[in-house]
Protein backbone atom coordinates (compact mmCIF):
# COMPACT_ATOMS: atom_id res chain seq x y z
CA UNK A 1 0.00 0.00 0.00
CA UNK A 2 3.12 2.03 0.68
CA UNK A 3 4.22 1.83 -2.63
CA UNK A 4 0.52 3.19 -4.11
CA UNK A 5 0.84 5.89 -1.87
CA UNK A 6 4.20 6.92 -3.18
CA UNK A 7 2.73 6.46 -7.04
CA UNK A 8 -0.53 8.39 -6.40
CA UNK A 9 1.50 11.32 -4.96
CA UNK A 10 3.51 11.49 -8.03
CA UNK A 11 1.02 11.17 -10.50
CA UNK A 12 -0.80 13.89 -8.55
CA UNK A 13 1.93 16.16 -8.53
CA UNK A 14 3.43 15.29 -12.24
CA UNK A 15 -0.26 14.95 -14.26
CA UNK A 16 1.85 12.54 -16.29
CA UNK A 17 1.85 8.50 -16.01
CA UNK A 18 4.94 8.31 -18.44
CA UNK A 19 7.24 10.68 -16.13
CA UNK A 20 5.68 8.90 -12.60
CA UNK A 21 6.94 5.73 -14.21
CA UNK A 22 10.68 7.27 -14.72
CA UNK A 23 10.89 8.68 -11.58
CA UNK A 24 9.82 5.53 -9.52
CA UNK A 25 11.91 2.82 -11.51
CA UNK A 26 8.45 1.55 -12.73
CA UNK A 27 6.61 0.26 -15.85
CA UNK A 28 3.67 2.68 -17.40
CA UNK A 29 1.59 0.09 -16.81
CA UNK A 30 2.07 -0.93 -13.04
CA UNK A 31 1.68 2.59 -12.54
CA UNK A 32 -1.88 2.51 -14.15
CA UNK A 33 -2.46 -0.52 -12.35
CA UNK A 34 -1.94 1.03 -9.23
CA UNK A 35 -3.70 3.83 -9.42
CA UNK A 36 -6.30 1.41 -10.72
CA UNK A 37 -6.12 -0.16 -7.30
CA UNK A 38 -6.08 2.42 -5.43
CA UNK A 39 -9.07 3.46 -7.35
CA UNK A 40 -10.73 0.39 -6.59
CA UNK A 41 -10.23 0.62 -3.08
CA UNK A 42 -11.68 4.28 -2.38
CA UNK A 43 -14.45 3.65 -5.17
CA UNK A 44 -13.22 7.08 -6.82
CA UNK A 45 -12.29 8.39 -9.85
CA UNK A 46 -8.78 10.06 -9.50
CA UNK A 47 -8.10 11.33 -12.31
CA UNK A 48 -9.18 12.13 -15.35
CA UNK A 49 -7.50 11.41 -18.53
CA UNK A 50 -7.25 14.29 -20.63
CA UNK A 51 -5.50 12.92 -24.17
CA UNK A 52 -3.08 10.43 -24.08
CA UNK A 53 -0.32 12.78 -21.53
CA UNK A 54 -1.44 14.45 -19.20
CA UNK A 55 -4.28 13.73 -16.19
CA UNK A 56 -6.51 15.83 -14.08
CA UNK A 57 -6.69 15.32 -10.57
CA UNK A 58 -10.55 15.17 -9.57
CA UNK A 59 -12.03 16.71 -6.46
CA UNK A 60 -11.43 13.10 -4.38
CA UNK A 61 -7.82 13.65 -5.20
CA UNK A 62 -7.33 17.06 -4.34
CA UNK A 63 -8.76 15.71 -1.03
CA UNK A 64 -6.74 12.60 -0.67
CA UNK A 65 -3.37 14.29 -1.67
CA UNK A 66 -2.45 15.79 1.53
CA UNK A 67 -3.75 13.16 3.57
CA UNK A 68 -1.81 10.29 2.19
CA UNK A 69 1.47 13.02 2.30
CA UNK A 70 0.60 13.17 6.26
CA UNK A 71 0.54 9.27 6.07
CA UNK A 72 3.63 8.83 4.18
CA UNK A 73 5.85 11.05 6.83
CA UNK A 74 4.50 9.41 9.73
CA UNK A 75 5.76 5.81 8.42
CA UNK A 76 9.31 7.85 7.29
CA UNK A 77 9.11 9.25 10.90
CA UNK A 78 8.41 6.03 12.68
CA UNK A 79 10.69 4.19 10.33
CA UNK A 80 13.93 6.24 10.82
CA UNK A 81 13.13 5.90 14.83
CA UNK A 82 12.66 2.71 14.99
CA UNK A 83 15.67 1.71 13.78
CA UNK A 84 18.11 3.66 15.47
CA UNK A 85 19.35 4.27 18.92
CA UNK A 86 21.03 7.45 18.31
CA UNK A 87 19.96 10.88 18.89
CA UNK A 88 18.10 11.61 15.64
CA UNK A 89 17.91 15.27 14.36
CA UNK A 90 14.58 16.85 12.92
CA UNK A 91 14.89 19.08 10.31
CA UNK A 92 12.48 22.52 9.74
CA UNK A 93 11.33 24.48 7.24
CA UNK A 94 9.88 27.50 7.59
CA UNK A 95 9.35 29.60 4.44
CA UNK A 96 9.14 33.21 4.64
CA UNK A 97 8.34 36.32 2.23
CA UNK A 98 10.96 38.44 1.75
CA UNK A 99 9.41 40.85 4.42
CA UNK A 100 8.47 38.56 7.33
CA UNK A 101 12.15 37.23 6.69
CA UNK A 102 14.03 40.45 6.58
CA UNK A 103 12.11 41.73 9.82
CA UNK A 104 9.95 38.80 11.70
CA UNK A 105 12.78 36.30 11.70
CA UNK A 106 15.48 38.36 13.32
CA UNK A 107 13.60 38.85 16.46
CA UNK A 108 13.08 35.39 17.16
CA UNK A 109 15.71 33.17 15.18
CA UNK A 110 18.01 33.38 18.13
CA UNK A 111 15.82 32.23 20.69
CA UNK A 112 14.27 29.26 18.61
CA UNK A 113 17.73 27.58 17.69
CA UNK A 114 18.92 28.12 21.59
CA UNK A 115 15.57 26.17 22.34
CA UNK A 116 15.33 23.77 19.72
CA UNK A 117 19.38 22.50 19.29
CA UNK A 118 17.97 19.38 17.78
CA UNK A 119 16.43 20.82 14.59
CA UNK A 120 17.93 21.81 11.75
CA UNK A 121 16.34 24.69 10.80
CA UNK A 122 15.81 25.91 6.84
CA UNK A 123 13.80 29.99 5.85
CA UNK A 124 13.93 29.77 2.21
CA UNK A 125 12.65 33.20 0.72
CA UNK A 126 9.76 32.87 -1.86
CA UNK A 127 6.63 34.60 -2.94
CA UNK A 128 3.27 34.27 -0.76
CA UNK A 129 1.33 31.85 -2.99
CA UNK A 130 4.56 29.21 -3.36
CA UNK A 131 4.31 29.57 0.33
CA UNK A 132 0.72 28.48 0.73
CA UNK A 133 1.21 26.04 -1.94
CA UNK A 134 4.19 24.53 -0.46
CA UNK A 135 2.81 24.38 3.09
CA UNK A 136 -0.21 22.96 1.69
CA UNK A 137 1.47 20.10 -0.21
CA UNK A 138 4.15 19.72 2.91
CA UNK A 139 6.57 20.81 0.87
CA UNK A 140 7.75 22.90 3.94
CA UNK A 141 6.24 22.79 7.84
CA UNK A 142 5.70 26.36 7.98
CA UNK A 143 5.18 29.34 6.57
CA UNK A 144 4.90 33.45 7.22
CA UNK A 145 3.22 35.49 4.89
CA UNK A 146 2.37 39.80 4.91
CA UNK A 147 -1.30 38.79 3.33
CA UNK A 148 -4.36 36.95 3.89
CA UNK A 149 -5.07 33.78 1.57
CA UNK A 150 -7.86 31.40 1.73
CA UNK A 151 -7.08 27.70 2.23
CA UNK A 152 -9.27 24.89 3.45
CA UNK A 153 -6.36 23.10 3.80
CA UNK A 154 -4.29 25.72 6.45
CA UNK A 155 -4.62 27.34 9.77
CA UNK A 156 -3.41 30.68 10.04
CA UNK A 157 -2.44 33.06 12.90
CA UNK A 158 -2.11 36.96 13.01
CA UNK A 159 1.43 37.34 15.04
CA UNK A 160 2.30 40.88 14.12
CA UNK A 161 1.11 43.51 12.35
CA UNK A 162 2.87 46.44 10.02
CA UNK A 163 1.95 49.71 8.62
CA UNK A 164 2.33 50.65 5.12
CA UNK A 165 3.61 54.28 4.20
CA UNK A 166 4.15 56.44 1.29
CA UNK A 167 7.93 57.17 1.28
CA UNK A 168 10.62 58.89 -0.46
CA UNK A 169 10.80 62.69 -1.57
CA UNK A 170 6.58 64.68 -2.20
CA UNK A 171 8.39 66.26 -4.74
CA UNK A 172 10.04 63.83 -6.50
CA UNK A 173 8.23 63.07 -10.36
CA UNK A 174 9.60 59.24 -10.25
CA UNK A 175 7.65 56.61 -9.08
CA UNK A 176 9.63 53.11 -7.90
CA UNK A 177 7.30 50.41 -9.10
CA UNK A 178 7.87 46.33 -8.64
CA UNK A 179 6.62 44.44 -11.57
CA UNK A 180 6.26 41.16 -9.60
CA UNK A 181 2.59 40.65 -9.20
CA UNK A 182 1.75 40.99 -5.70
CA UNK A 183 -0.74 42.91 -3.45
CA UNK A 184 1.99 45.41 -2.25
CA UNK A 185 1.69 46.21 -6.11
CA UNK A 186 -1.28 46.10 -6.03
CA UNK A 187 -2.20 49.15 -3.39
CA UNK A 188 0.78 51.14 -4.99
CA UNK A 189 -1.79 51.10 -8.69
CA UNK A 190 -4.92 51.79 -6.65
CA UNK A 191 -3.30 55.03 -4.80
CA UNK A 192 -1.92 55.81 -8.31
CA UNK A 193 -5.45 56.02 -9.51
CA UNK A 194 -7.41 57.12 -6.91
CA UNK A 195 -5.32 60.01 -6.54
CA UNK A 196 -5.21 60.41 -10.96
CA UNK A 197 -0.99 60.34 -10.47
CA UNK A 198 0.91 60.30 -13.82
CA UNK A 199 4.12 59.76 -12.36
CA UNK A 200 7.49 58.61 -14.58
CA UNK A 201 8.00 54.94 -13.47
CA UNK A 202 11.02 53.61 -12.45
CA UNK A 203 10.55 49.46 -12.60
CA UNK A 204 12.20 46.76 -11.41
CA UNK A 205 11.23 43.28 -9.63
CA UNK A 206 13.37 43.46 -6.78
CA UNK A 207 11.91 44.99 -2.81
CA UNK A 208 14.93 45.35 -2.21
CA UNK A 209 16.37 47.67 -4.66
CA UNK A 210 13.23 49.96 -3.80
CA UNK A 211 14.41 50.24 -0.27
CA UNK A 212 17.57 51.07 -1.28
CA UNK A 213 16.46 53.69 -3.82
CA UNK A 214 14.29 55.48 -1.42
CA UNK A 215 17.10 55.54 1.07
CA UNK A 216 19.18 57.06 -1.29
CA UNK A 217 16.69 59.86 -1.82
CA UNK A 218 15.32 58.53 -5.44
CA UNK A 219 11.82 58.36 -6.10
CA UNK A 220 8.48 57.68 -3.97
CA UNK A 221 6.54 54.60 -3.57
CA UNK A 222 3.87 52.76 -0.65
CA UNK A 223 6.41 50.42 1.16
CA UNK A 224 6.47 49.26 4.90
CA UNK A 225 7.77 51.69 6.96
CA UNK A 226 9.94 48.86 8.74
CA UNK A 227 11.94 48.66 5.37
CA UNK A 228 13.10 52.91 5.83
CA UNK A 229 16.04 54.61 7.01
CA UNK A 230 15.32 56.66 9.74
CA UNK A 231 16.10 59.76 7.82
CA UNK A 232 13.53 59.02 4.76
CA UNK A 233 10.79 61.06 4.60
CA UNK A 234 6.95 59.38 4.76
CA UNK A 235 3.72 60.34 4.94
CA UNK A 236 0.77 58.44 6.77
CA UNK A 237 -1.66 56.81 4.51
CA UNK A 238 -5.58 57.24 5.39
CA UNK A 239 -6.33 53.95 4.52
CA UNK A 240 -4.95 50.42 3.46
CA UNK A 241 -2.29 51.44 5.86
CA UNK A 242 -1.79 48.38 8.14
CA UNK A 243 -1.48 45.13 7.11
CA UNK A 244 -1.00 41.69 9.48
CA UNK A 245 1.38 38.64 9.21
CA UNK A 246 0.61 35.26 9.38
CA UNK A 247 1.80 32.09 10.47
CA UNK A 248 0.79 28.93 8.25
CA UNK A 249 0.37 25.63 9.81
CA UNK A 250 -1.30 22.58 8.16
CA UNK A 251 -4.33 21.22 10.18
CA UNK A 252 -2.34 18.91 11.81
CA UNK A 253 1.34 19.21 12.40
CA UNK A 254 3.45 15.99 11.52
CA UNK A 255 5.51 15.73 14.96
CA UNK A 256 5.13 16.90 18.43
CA UNK A 257 8.76 18.49 18.24
CA UNK A 258 7.40 20.38 15.31
CA UNK A 259 4.27 20.96 17.36
CA UNK A 260 6.55 22.47 19.86
CA UNK A 261 8.45 24.80 17.65
CA UNK A 262 4.73 26.14 16.17
CA UNK A 263 3.40 26.72 19.54
CA UNK A 264 6.81 28.38 20.25
CA UNK A 265 6.99 30.44 17.27
CA UNK A 266 3.48 32.08 17.61
CA UNK A 267 4.05 33.04 21.31
CA UNK A 268 7.11 34.43 20.62
CA UNK A 269 5.84 36.47 17.55
CA UNK A 270 2.93 37.56 19.70
CA UNK A 271 4.66 38.61 22.71
CA UNK A 272 8.48 40.10 21.40
CA UNK A 273 7.57 41.53 18.54
CA UNK A 274 6.09 44.72 18.35
CA UNK A 275 5.46 46.72 14.63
Amino acid sequence: MFQIFKTFVSVYETHNFTRTADKLYLSQPTVSSQIKKLEEQLQVSLFIRNGKQEIIPTKEADFLYPRIIKIMEEWTDLTVHIHSEEIIRESCVLACTQSCGMYLLPTFVPKLIEKFPMIDFEFPIMGYQDIVHGVEQAKFDFGLIEWAERSEQLKRYIVARDELVLAGDPLSPYWLLNDSLNPLREINDQYLRDNNLLPIFIRTNSFEMIKNLLNQGVGRAIISKLALAKHVPYETLDVDNLRNFYFLTREEVISKLLGEVALFIKTELKNEVHL
